[in-house]
Order: structure tokens, then sequence, then C-alpha cells
């Protein structure tokens, strides 16, 4: 704005316009970013609401109950129908005759997938094709399984989100 002042009387108006344009265009930037920023950070608190809070897990041959978020990797847990996938799981026993899983929050299907405990040889398989994994936040619809951790927090396929 200061070198406006100096500028001859034909050209001054152009010479306020360009600061006046660039500092318009700053203050929409800053504006597009703080909307992002909340956008992202209520995206983020969406997603906890899909982490489960408690866990049963079998650790040094001794069955317990503890919040989820204390799981590491290689950890045994239990799921139940109506259960929340604690962590990312593969499954290692059924219990009954056969497990369901409503995966549609990770993979959009609309229906609940069945489950099994045959290894997937494929490493490029998509979510959707793992059929021995147990993916944290989804829900068990029916049955009941044992699988060991593979995955917590960020490492988990709807943390990758």
């Amino acid at each position: 704005f200061v070198l406006a002042f100096f500028e001859e009387n034909e050209n001054q108006t152009q010479a306020f316009t360009e600061p006046i344009v660039i500092i318009t265009i700053l203050i929409l930037n800053a504006i597009v970013g703080v909307v992002q920023e909340t956008n992202a950070e209520a995206a983020i608190d969406a997603l906890k609401e899909y982490q489960s809070d408690d866990a049963i897990v079998t650790r040094e041959g001794k069955t317990k109950t503890i919040p989820s978020k204390f799981l590491v990797p290689g950890d045994i847990v239990s799921c139940n129908v109506g259960s929340q996938v604690p962590a990312d799981l593969r499954i290692i026993d059924i219990s009954t005759s056969s497990i369901n899983i409503d995966q549609s929050i990770l993979t959009g299907e609309s229906v609940a997938v069945t489950k099994y405990i045959d290894p997937i040889h494929d490493e490029s398989a998509l979510n959707q094709d793992k059929k021995n994994i147990a993916f944290s936040g989804t829900n068990v619809t029916r049955g009941k399984f044992v699988g060991v951790v593979i995955g917590t927090g960020e490492k988990t396929e709807i943390g990758k989100i």
C-alpha cells in the first residue's frame, strides 16, 4: 500500500487494486484452511467412535478384559456376536459353525461377510478378499471366534483412513 502512494495519478487505482486482491486471496486461503482443518478433526473424531472400548484378551494363560488401547500385536483376543472387533485380528479359531462380520464401514459391503480361518496366500488381496481377517471397528453379527492381533491404532485398516 505504501508504494501505491508514490505511483503517478493515472496508475494509482491499479496500484491499490493489486495489493487488495492479494490480501483478499490470502484471507480466503486462510478461511479455507481453517474449514478443512475443522472437517478433518471431525472426521477423526467420528472414526474414533468405531473403536472398541474393551477387549477380552488371553495373556499368559489368563483371560481378562482390558481397555483395547492396551492391545499389542500377538495378543489373543476373543470376540462374539454383538461385539465390536477391538483391533485387526487374524482369525485362528472359530467356536461356532460360522462367523459373520459387518465390515461395511471399511469396505462398503451391504451384507455381513462370512469369515474363515483358511490363510490367504495373495499378498495383494483387497480388504474384501481377506476372509481370515476381522478388521478393527467392525461388528460381529454371528458366531464366536478367537484371533491374534496383527494391527492396532493407526496400523489397522481403519486407522490408515
